[in-house]
């Protein structure tokens, strides 16, 4: 199965010393996240290609990926998915070319003063918008990883800023969408030791590619060694309608 958190989608396997549970509920996120959104043949551009782009081909969207990364870009090259390098805020279409636009843990990636700009392009080339954002509150020890995270990333000039949903609805509106729906799917189960050492390994891994700091690769090497009792935040689903159709 796969797991996204903060900027990757870690892949994890289920084995005896994994709670079936955590797994269970991953699956159950995964299912309410998209449960009642229809894409099936609608063409939807996905910003940020990943997990989010093999889901919506799976619910039989006509997906078309975009993202700034040329590595993903590659990873993607042979699915036969329209794939276009570009960063979203200078998308090279300003005119109505899909139906729905999805930005699937992708903003809070984005420095904040570039969100309405995002927002009112995706209203230009589509009628719909959906938002799927971690939320900015959790437990104790979600919240010190999400810190530890903002850091890491800030430090080499990136972003990982969680937001309320208030503040993506806020967004969406201001962009002209005129209607907008929320739901909020939240996780049940603690995330298993043997798999936050999983993401901790992986998340060290990127984090030295990206530049980040020994400073910061020891503090989340100290989170893991508390052992901490991780529960994810809330995922906040914010879909965003405009009626000129």
């Amino acid at each position: 199965m796969q797991l996204r958190t903060g900027q990757q989608v870690i892949h994890l396997n289920k084995t005896p010393f994994v709670s079936k549970t955590y797994f269970k509920d991953a699956e159950r996120v995964q299912n309410e996240i998209w449960k009642d959104i229809d894409v099936r043949d609608k063409t939807v551009i996905d910003v940020g290609i990943g997990e989010s782009t093999e889901k919506l081909v799976e619910l039989g969207a006509k997906v078309i990926g975009v993202d700034n990364d040329f590595r993903k870009i590659m990873s993607y090259r042979k699915s036969g998915i329209p794939l276009i390098l570009c960063d979203f805020i200078n998308f090279p279409f300003h005119r109505r070319i899909a139906d729905i636009v999805v930005f699937y843990f992708t903003l809070h990636e984005i420095c904040p003063c570039h969100h309405h700009r995002a927002l009112i392009t995706a209203r230009k080339i589509a009628p719909t918008v959906i938002i799927v954002e971690p939320s900015s509150h959790g437990c104790l020890a979600y919240r010190e990883f999400a810190r530890l995270w903002r850091d890491a990333m800030n430090s080499v000039g990136k972003f990982e800023e969680y937001m309320p949903a208030e503040y993506w609805e806020g967004i969406v509106r201001k962009a002209g969408f005129d209607k907008t729906l929320r739901k909020t799917v939240k996780w049940k189960a603690e995330v298993p030791i043997e798999v936050l050492g999983n993401i901790i390994t992986a998340t060290i891994n990127e984090w030295k590619d990206m530049g980040v700091g020994e400073y910061y690769i020891k503090k989340l090497q100290e989170f893991l060694k508390e052992n901490p009792r991780l529960t994810w935040s809330n995922i906040e689903v914010i879909i965003g309608k405009s009626l000129d159709v």
